[in-house]
């Protein structure tokens, strides 16, 4: 007796074959998926810059629209805000 998993679909796959087929390209996209995620590269922001204070020694990220550090507030020096286009 015939199951559904062995009646033919389409050529001569069985729909077993094509079960096979799809569950293996689901596990393959994600893999792709996790590789691709652990392997992101961060993605510089516009709205964000990274600043260096001589002042106090302080490093961080900082709005670009921030001049000054956050920890001292002295000038960040040419690492200035700059105006918005």
């Amino acid at each position: 007796m015939k199951t559904i998993l062995d009646s033919d679909v389409f050529g001569g796959y069985t729909a077993r074959d094509v079960l096979i087929i799809v569950g293996v390209t689901l596990v393959l996209l994600i893999l792709l998926r996790i590789l691709m995620l652990v392997f992101k590269k961060e993605e510089s922001s516009k709205y964000f810059q990274f600043a260096d204070c001589l002042s106090c020694g302080w490093r961080g990220r900082v709005s670009t629209l921030a001049g000054r550090c956050p920890k001292c507030n002295q000038p960040l020096g040419e690492q200035k805000a700059r105006r918005m286009k």
